[in-house]
């Protein structure tokens, strides 16, 4: 038996790729500071001033959310992908709060953002504590990676049941189908 290659083990293309594609303009994914003692864990998730210092980010962050309306959501079944949508004229805040864990996907409809059509997956929950801010025009949806799963979001403009802002993409777009499995290496 010969010398094994490169070659031989690899089809052209299929390469495993390790660099991160670019962040979707406008997308903004903000960590935040879990605080952990022997009681349990805190997290501040908003704050309108400074007050101390290491408040500083927190409130700059939040300065520029014009909260409208703050939901919970709460996945219990198994497999599930919910979403995508997409809103025209507001802006999205998402929290997966301990312990859950998700898989964000988004996707630029927005025609004039320079990132146009671009993805972006972000993992929230367990693990990542972070705010991930999701500008109108940008369509999103979530994958659990815990059942059940929660998810807390502010939202810029109140629900309009008469005049819903909401559009629904098929969780299977072309553009994201690929992105919904959970990578195992």
């Amino acid at each position: 038996m010969g010398e094994l290659r490169r070659e031989d083990l690899l089809e052209p293309g299929k390469q495993k790729e390790y660099s991160a594609s670019p962040p979707i303009h406008g997308v903004e994914v903000f960590p935040l500071t879990r605080h952990v003692d022997d009681r349990g864990l805190f997290l501040e998730l908003f704050r309108t001033a400074q007050t101390h210092p290491g408040s500083e980010k927190l409130a700059q962050f939040s300065a520029g959310v014009a909260l409208a309306q703050l939901n919970y959501s709460l996945v219990t079944a198994s497999d599930h992908v919910k979403g995508l949508h997409v809103h025209l004229g507001q802006d999205d805040l998402w929290f997966c709060p301990p312990p859950f864990k998700m898989k964000v996907v988004l996707l630029d409809l927005r025609r004039a953002s320079p990132t146009a059509g671009g993805t972006q997956v972000v993992i929230l929950g367990e693990g990542r504590d972070a705010w991930v801010r999701i500008p109108a025009g940008v369509a999103h949806g979530y994958r659990p990676l815990t059942v059940p799963c929660g998810l807390f979001y502010l939202v810029t403009r109140c629900f309009d049941a008469a005049h819903p802002d909401e559009y629904r993409i098929p969780w299977d777009h072309p553009a994201v189908r690929h992105l919904w499995e959970v990578t195992r290496e």
